[in-house]
């Protein structure tokens, strides 16, 4: 989807790479934007009344203080083995390209989902009734049985209500039924997603703004797997925004999107950042002198070591972050060369990754395993395994076995495992690198650190 004109969008593309999708980022990021501007790509057909279809006015109104006007929002659209470009434009008055909509069954559902049911207007009065007279719509066991794992509660059954138009939720356990008046905030919206998911018919598009709202951390991470399995299972694509760590956590890199808004009110989309890192750019904490952005764990592991051993006076002023694949560090890079992320910044690049500007890259030309385990001399292996308190001759077997292996990111975990059920990963990478790095050419290793102690802001 390309937004252009709106809400301080400016021709930015904004891609769905995974069936389900978090968008995170600081408040007026524009998450909300994105989301609605999904919901307004079809038309619905009115073939469920659960569903509507969605235009850019009820989104993106004229009001007192706004004139939408100048907008442009393109959608690509792949069904099956082809893709279509469709485009809706409003450049005056009005908008254009409603007819070209395709059609598809969408369902939205913004924060207004956690309001207390007792502050939604005409829900009071049907409280103060004695007696229910409307109807009854019974979740189906399968239903219940979502929403007990969702919640981490036994639900015996579970009932939808409608009385003079409301809808009102009814969960029943071994203590009785209990209806959205006496439920908690997150068992209230849970029951009500639960209740559109039974009703979405295959292939919808499911939009929810803050999907962590209400849900203590375990409930955020259960809710997400089941979204997954509903995502495979009834080819359903989920657009969602959150603040939480533990919602990102439970996604792919693919899935994760932050929205960096920069000083001067443009957007930057970074893909596949890792959930430290995109809570790091929406906290409000003090931050280091400077920020080191590094591919994974190895490179951080890696880049701390080598400041341990040559500077490391500088470490209490060095934060080192895993951010994500050498696109995100590129991205960061750049940005922080241009003075556009709000603290002083550096990217770390792979050795096998080429020059980038705001970027300094590892010593060696590989991978940091590549780097480190094959060539590392029988008397350095030694160290190591004094260090770890085994063998040196099981070491050594175990790093020619791990070798075998073609994907370098599975040589730690296959040493240790070699080792030992208590032998940990983080110790097998932390204390070779640091034997590395010890034996590092002065020289080489003298240049990396200098290059992070010459980005630091001199006081």
């Amino acid at each position: 989807m390309r937004i252009d004109g709106l809400r301080g969008w400016k021709d930015s593309l904004v891609e769905f790479r995974f069936p389900v999708v978090a968008l995170a980022g600081e408040n007026g990021a524009g998450k909300s934007t994105v989301l609605k501007a999904a919901a307004a790509a079809y038309g619905d057909g009115k073939k469920k009344p659960e569903s509507k279809a969605f235009y850019p006015d009820d989104f993106f109104p004229n009001t007192p203080w706004e004139v939408v006007k100048g907008v442009t929002l393109t959608y690509q659209i792949r069904r099956g083995d082809s893709s279509d470009t469709i485009a809706l434009r409003k450049p005056t008055s009005r908008w254009r390209g409603m007819p070209e909509r395709f059609t598809r069954p969408v369902f939205f559902l913004d924060i207004s989902r956690t309001q207390p049911i007792n502050t939604t207007v005409g829900y009071g009065k049907l409280a103060n009734q004695r007696n229910f007279s409307g109807d009854l719509n019974p979740f189906s066991e399968k239903d219940t049985a979502l929403l007990s794992r969702i919640m981490n509660k036994a639900y015996t059954r579970s009932v939808m209500a409608s009385m003079e138009g409301k809808q009102i939720g009814i969960l029943s356990t071994g203590d009785g039924d209990y209806s959205n008046f006496h439920q908690g905030a997150g068992e209230d919206a849970t029951a009500d997603l639960v209740a559109l998911l039974r009703e979405a018919p295959k292939h919808s598009l499911v939009i929810i703004d803050e999907v962590e709202a209400s849900l203590h951390p375990r409930a955020q991470k259960r809710l997400l797997r089941e979204l997954f399995a509903i995502a495979r299972d009834s080819r359903m694509q989920f657009i969602l925004s959150t603040h939480s760590p533990y919602i990102l956590e439970q996604l792919p890199a693919e899935a994760r999107v932050h929205i960096q808004l920069e000083r001067n009110g443009t957007r930057n989309l970074l893909y596949g950042v890792t959930s430290n890192l995109s809570l790091s750019l929406m906290d409000d904490e003090d931050h280091p002198d400077l920020t080191l952005y590094c591919e994974d764990d190895r490179a951080v592991q890696m880049v701390d070591a080598l400041i341990a051993q040559e500077c490391p006076e500088l470490r209490r002023r060095v934060a080192i972050v895993e951010a994500g694949p050498a696109s995100v560090i590129r991205t960061l890079g750049d940005l922080a060369g241009k003075d556009k992320l709000t603290s002083a910044s550096m990217g770390v690049l792979d050795g096998d990754q080429g020059e980038s500007d705001g970027c300094i890259r590892l010593p060696g030309d590989a991978a940091p395993e590549r780097v480190v385990y094959p060539n590392m001399p029988e008397d350095q292996v030694e160290i190591v395994a004094g260090r770890l308190g085994v063998r040196t001759g099981d070491l050594l077997d175990a790093i020619d076995d791990a070798l075998r292996i073609e994907n370098h990111h599975a040589w730690t975990r296959r040493i240790a495992e070699l080792l030992g059920s208590r032998m940990r990963q983080t110790r097998v990478w932390e204390d070779f690198v640091a034997v590395w790095a010890l034996n590092l050419d002065p020289t080489e290793r003298a240049s990396f650190v200098d290059s992070i102690d010459a980005a630091l802001p001199k006081h």
